[in-house]
C-alpha cells in the first residue's frame, strides 16, 4: 500500500546536457531528421550544411514538403517523448529523434512549419534551459528566419512543409572558419551523402527498381538534395549488374522466414526476408562497377531494412562471421516490417539491431552456401574481358588501381611548375609553395606505385608527381627490405597492396605537409626509416630461401 505520492521531476539543467550524449553519429543524426520528413509524407527533402563566409558557426537546415504542423502539433512535436504517431510503421516512431539527434550536435534547435499558408515556430535553446533550469520552449521571431522561410515557401509551393534548423553547431567540426574546417566540412558532407544514399536507397531509387527484397508496404519515392546536389540511391545488393546478356553476374537467392511473436496480448505470425547476393569477382568488374557496389571489407555482410529504411549496413552483427576479404563478394539483405520491431530490438537511433539468439544459428546455416559461393568466386582471378580489365603487368599495378579508386578522399597538392633541366618541381600545398627535387614527372595518369632499380642514398622510397598531378611513390628494388619482403615466396597480392598503400600514404602525407623549412626534416625521416628497415629486414628470410 502506497502511503503517499511525490512528483520528482528531473533537473532540466542536468538532463538536457545528458541527452546530448545518447551516442548519435552525425550520419545517424542526419538520417533521423530525414526520417521525420518521410514520416510526414514528404517526397522532397533538402539539406543545407553551410559555414559562414565570415568564419562563423556552421548552420544546418532540413527542408521538406510534408504535411506540416499547426501551432499545437508543432508544440507536441517539440516535446521530449512526444505522442506516438498514428501509423506504427512510421520511420519516426520514438518521439525523441528530432530533439536528441539535433541537440547531439547543436545547442539551438529551431523548427518552423507551414500549415495551410500559416507559419509557426518553436525553439529549444540549451543555454536558456541550463540558465533557468526549466524546460523553456521559446517562440522565435519569424522575421529573423526570413531566408529559411522563403526557401520553405519555394519547396512547399502551395502545399505545406517544415524546416528544422540547427544553430550554434558545436560538435560537427572544430576550428570553424579555418582552412582545416573547410576541408573537414567537405569530407563530412561526402560521408553524409553516402550514408543517406544507403539509408534511403529504396526510397531514392524507387520501389519499382527493386525486384527482390522490399517489405515496406506502400510509400512515396523520395528525392533528397544535399547542398544543392541530388543524392542517388545506393543498392548494396548489386542487382543492377545483371542484364539480359549476363543475367547471373550477381547470384540471387531469396528466402522467406516465419516467426511467432506476442504483440498487444495476442500471439501472431510474422515474416521476414533473408536474401543473399554474391557479386562477381572484382577482376570481372570495371572500376566504375567496383565504385558502384562500394567494393571492400567494410561493405560486405548484412544490410538490414525496417520498412525499406536501412537500419544496419555492412559487417556481420553478433560476429556471425569474421570480417574477411574472402567474403567481400557476399551481401545479405534482411527485410522486415514494424511488426518485428520488438523482436529485433530496434534502438532509438535506428542504427543498431539485435538478432535473437535462436535465429542466429539458422542464419548461419542459410548463409553457408552463399558464403561458399562468395569464396569460390573470390578465388577466380582471371579477368573475364581483358579489353575492359587490364591484366596486371607487375605486382604493383593492382595497388595503383586500388589507390586510384580511393585517392579522391585524400588531400592533394597542385603542381605550379616543372623544370626539366633541373628536375625541380614547384608544388602548392596548404603551407604555401615549395620547390622539391624529383627525378622526373612520372608518365601516365594511372600510376600511383612504381619501382626503379636504385635510389641515391639507398632510400627505400621517394616521391614523384604523375602527369595528372597525383602523388606517386617510387620504391627501390635493390633495397634490402624490398628484396626480402616484396620478392618473398610467401608474399600475397593482399600484402603487396597493403604495403604499397602504406608507402603511398606516407608519400602523400609528405607532399601535403612539406614546406621550405620542413623539407630537410622529411628527407631525414625517410633516410632514417630506410636505414632502420634495411637492418630490421635482415631478420626476414632472404628471397632466395
Amino acid at each position: 500500500m502506497v502511503d503517499q505520492e511525490d512528483t520528482l521531476e528531473p533537473s532540466p539543467r542536468r538532463l538536457v546536457e545528458s541527452l546530448r550524449d545518447t551516442g548519435y553519429s552525425y550520419q545517424a543524426a542526419f538520417a533521423d531528421i530525414v526520417d521525420n520528413s518521410i514520416a510526414a509524407e514528404a517526397n522532397h527533402v533538402e539539406v543545407d550544411i553551410v559555414e559562414s563566409v565570415f568564419g562563423g558557426d556552421v548552420t544546418v537546415a532540413f527542408y521538406d514538403n510534408g504535411v506540416g504542423m499547426d501551432a499545437q502539433a508543432l508544440r507536441e512535436a517539440m516535446r521530449y517523448g512526444s505522442e506516438k504517431r498514428p501509423l506504427p510503421k512510421s520511420l519516426g516512431k520514438f518521439g525523441m529523434g528530432l530533439k536528441t539527434a539535433s541537440t547531439a550536435f547543436c545547442r539551438k534547435l529551431t523548427v518552423i512549419s507551414k500549415k495551410d499558408s500559416s507559419f509557426d515556430a518553436k525553439c529549444w535553446d540549451i543555454d536558456t534551459i541550463i540558465e533557468r533550469d526549466k524546460w523553456v520552449l521559446l517562440t522565435p521571431v519569424l522575421e529573423e528566419y526570413a531566408e529559411q522561410i522563403e526557401k520553405l515557401r519555394k519547396i512547399s509551393g502551395s502545399g505545406n512543409g517544415t524546416v528544422v534548423i540547427w544553430e550554434e553547431v558545436d560538435r560537427l567540426i572544430s576550428a570553424s572558419g579555418s582552412d582545416y574546417s573547410s576541408q573537414a566540412l567537405s569530407h563530412l558532407t561526402d560521408e553524409i551523402r553516402d550514408h543517406l544514399s544507403a539509408t534511403f536507397g529504396k526510397f531514392l531509387i524507387g520501389r519499382a527498381a527493386f525486384k527482390q527484397g522490399s517489405m515496406g508496404g506502400v510509400h512515396p519515392d523520395v528525392s533528397i538534395i544535399l547542398n544543392s546536389e541530388s543524392i542517388s540511391g545506393w543498392d548494396p545488393t548489386g542487382q543492377f549488374l545483371n542484364s539480359q546478356s549476363e543475367p547471373e553476374r550477381v547470384l540471387i537467392e531469396k528466402t522467406v522466414h516465419k516467426v511467432s511473436i506476442f504483440k498487444e496480448g495476442v500471439s501472431k505470425s510474422a515474416k521476414f526476408e533473408l536474401n543473399g547476393y554474391v557479386l562477381p569477382n572484382k577482376n570481372k568488374m570495371t572500376d566504375e562497377e567496383l565504385k558502384a557496389v562500394r567494393f571492400g571489407n567494410d561493405n560486405q555482410g548484412f544490410y538490414i531494412y525496417r520498412e525499406d529504411r536501412l537500419i544496419f549496413g555492412g559487417g556481420w552483427p553478433h560476429r556471425l562471421f569474421s570480417q574477411d576479404a574472402h567474403l567481400n563478394l557476399l551481401r545479405v539483405e534482411l527485410n522486415f516490417d514494424h511488426d518485428l520491431d520488438d523482436h529485433f530490438e530496434i534502438d532509438i537511433r535506428k542504427s543498431k539491431i539485435n538478432l535473437p539468439i535462436k535465429i542466429r544459428d539458422e542464419f548461419k546455416k542459410a548463409l553457408a552456401p552463399w558464403r561458399n559461393e562468395a569464396q569460390t568466386r573470390y578465388r577466380q582471378n582471371k579477368p573475364r574481358n581483358p579489353s575492359v580489365i587490364d591484366i596486371p603487368k607487375n605486382p604493383h599495378d593492382d595497388s595503383s588501381k586500388a589507390i586510384k579508386r580511393q585517392e579522391e578522399n585524400s588531400p592533394k597538392v597542385e603542381v605550379v611548375s616543372f623544370d626539366k633541366e633541373t628536375s625541380m618541381i614547384t608544388i602548392r600545398n596548404r603551407f604555401g609553395e615549395v620547390e622539391i627535387n624529383r627525378a622526373a614527372v612520372v608518365a601516365g595518369t594511372d600510376v600511383y606505385v612504381t619501382t626503379v632499380s636504385s635510389i641515391a642514398g639507398d632510400m627505400l622510397w621517394e616521391i614523384n608527381i604523375s602527369a595528372s598531378e597525383r602523388t606517386v611513390v617510387v620504391l627501390n628494388e635493390s633495397h634490402e627490405f624490398y628484396r626480402r619482403f616484396y620478392l618473398s615466396n610467401d608474399i600475397t597480392p593482399v600484402l603487396v597492396q597493403a604495403m604499397d598503400s602504406l608507402f603511398w600514404a606516407l608519400a602523400n602525407a609528405e607532399l601535403n605537409s612539406i614546406s621550405d623549412v620542413a623539407a630537410r626534416n622529411f628527407e631525414e625521416l625517410r633516410f632514417t626509416l630506410s636505414s632502420s628497415l634495411k637492418h630490421l629486414s635482415k631478420e626476414l628470410p632472404d628471397a632466395s630461401e
